[in-house]
């Protein structure tokens, strides 16, 4: 399990189905010997976390017993720490709760007038009562309470711009430690993911399904313009590791988009298929490297990586968002998290990291004449700028595609490149000028020029949008686009109310300034 901060606990716990009810079972701690380092010696801390999220999800603790081998012959209560059962979401002091529960277990188990209290971290078994978990959702349980890390999904459904990003509005959110804000250097990102459709952007909820906010989601809205975004894939080159790298372009946004779990815990969850409140931030320039730098690479620099981890530290009080995980026994391996810093030191310190570009701003196409940079807080779903330009032509000619499929026996041109619509259909004499959206999103609105409103007024025009286009980024860089949604609203005029202005010109006074330079 991983604490609110990131870090990965020297705990292990369990879930299990007990008789009609659940109980979780945390394993026993030990001191370091001669076979090895600590065992679990972050008991306490674990279980006064464990009953804080307990807490959270309205737990009721039924019974708390000593789970031990040594005790196994014991009855239930000779071994029991728990006078009565107690709703967690009601106790003030958690922390005066876990004293109780393990300051009782010294005597537990000894022989009578032993001279002293035994080991207070014996395995223990707290059986629980928790809304909305039955005896199938184990998994789902466990997921949970381990802090519920996970890849988000693809990307979402509506998006609206996020000019001053939330750090924390609420009791229990992430309050970003920023350690990075004033060295230029420390641009550097590392998105763990196994989405098809690298560098479009990193996103992710803006609470996890438990409900909290988690720092590696929250770590989106901490990226800065030209912030290089480097891709842990875990499938794409056969091996988990590094494929390629893109540029922060635009953002934060906050947006929507129905979460897919992954892996075994997750797909226990139940599925939500409702849009979430989400962070995304856009990116661009995505640039595949020619081989991975997979785990092998950051295991052969392990004793590089554990110093530039000890000076941060040193240099950095609170929790750096560290992008590996080190253990006393096994060799180091990437977070288990979605988005997490990557300090600029590991750059030198892996040889394969050589590729990765310094300090550079993205190369982003300029905005269109009348398409806003960056879309304004609406509550609706809708298709806007996006800012990788391979992304955006490659959704315009499949838009442009499906919408010329429409007009069989029509002669069609494509002339989106002279005129402010994009194409002109003729047919027995008749023309017909089509107008074309298209979106990865599910889009209830569209952004429209000026120039393209004034042409739908005064001349007959087709309006086609074509959403919830599937693409994926091929290794090489490339868009393959498939499928959407298309929609034809015929002989169509923009009306005035359902315009709604994302900007304005603004002619300045010829007077009253003051030249101050």
């Amino acid at each position: 399990m991983t604490d609110d901060d990131g870090r990965v606990l020297n705990a292990e716990f369990a879930v299990e189905s007990d008789g009609r009810g659940l109980a979780l079972v945390l394993e026993s701690a030990g001191g370091q010997s001669a076979a090895g380092p600590a065992r679990n010696s972050d008991y306490t801390a674990a279980l006064e976390l464990l009953l804080a999220r307990l807490g959270s999800r309205g737990a009721v603790l039924v019974d708390a017993l000593v789970d031990s081998k040594r005790t196994a012959h014991l009855a239930e209560p000779d071994r029991r720490v728990l006078d009565g059962s107690v709703s967690l979401a009601s106790v003030d002091d958690l922390a005066a709760l876990r004293l109780q529960l393990t300051s009782r277990q010294g005597r537990i188990g000894q022989p009578p007038g032993a001279p002293k209290a035994g080991n207070n971290r014996k395995r223990l078994r707290l059986r629980l009562q928790v809304p909305g978990y039955g005896s199938g959702d184990v998994p789902r349980l466990a997921y949970d309470l381990a802090g519920g890390s996970s890849v988000p999904p693809a990307p979402g459904r509506s998006s609206r711009a996020l000019p001053q990003p939330r750090r924390s509005v609420e009791r229990g959110t992430v309050q970003l430690n920023e350690w990075w804000r004033d060295d230029p250097a420390e641009c550097y990102w590392l998105e763990i993911t196994d989405r098809n459709d690298l560098g479009a952007n990193v996103q992710a909820l803006q609470r996890d399904g438990s409900g909290r906010e988690n720092w590696s989601y929250a770590l989106v809205t901490a990226l800065r313009p030209g912030d290089v975004v480097l891709h842990w894939h875990k499938t794409q080159r056969q091996v988990p590791g590094i494929v390629g790298y893109s540029f922060a372009a635009d953002g934060p946004f906050e947006d929507e988009l129905v979460w897919h779990a992954r892996g075994s815990y997750g797909q226990a969850r139940p599925a939500v298929e409702h849009p979430q409140p989400s962070w995304r931030y856009e990116l661009a320039d995505y640039t595949a490297l020619p081989a991975p730098v997979d785990q092998v690479a950051f295991q052969r620099a392990e004793t590089a990586l554990r110093q530039i981890k000890q000076e941060l530290e040193a240099e950095h009080s609170g929790p750096l968002y560290f992008p590996f995980a080190f253990y006393d026994q096994r060799p180091v391996r990437v977070m288990q998290a979605y988005l997490v810093k990557f300090p600029a030191a590991i750059l030198g310190a892996v040889p394969e990291l050589a590729a990765i570009p310094r300090r550079r701003m993205p190369q982003v196409s300029p905005v269109p004449t009348g398409v806003p940079a960056r879309r304004r807080a609406r509550r609706s779903s809708g298709s806007g700028y996006i800012a990788d330009p391979l992304l955006r032509r490659a959704l315009e000619r499949h838009a442009v595609q499906k919408a010329s499929d429409l007009y069989e026996g029509w002669t069609v041109q494509d002339v989106g490149d002279r005129e402010s619509y994009d194409l002109r259909v003729t047919k027995d004499g008749e023309e017909v000028h089509v107008e074309v959206k298209g979106s990865s999103a599910t889009a209830d609105a569209v952004e429209l020029t000026r120039n393209e409103v004034k042409h739908a007024h005064g001349t007959a025009t087709d309006l086609v949008v074509v959403d919830q286009i599937e693409w994926s980024r091929l290794p090489n860089g490339e868009i393959r686009t498939n499928g959407g949604r298309v929609r034809r609203w015929e002989t169509w005029v923009p009306k005035v109310e359902h315009l709604e202005p994302t900007r304005y010109r603004y002619r300045l006074p010829e007077s009253d300034a003051e030249l101050v330079e």
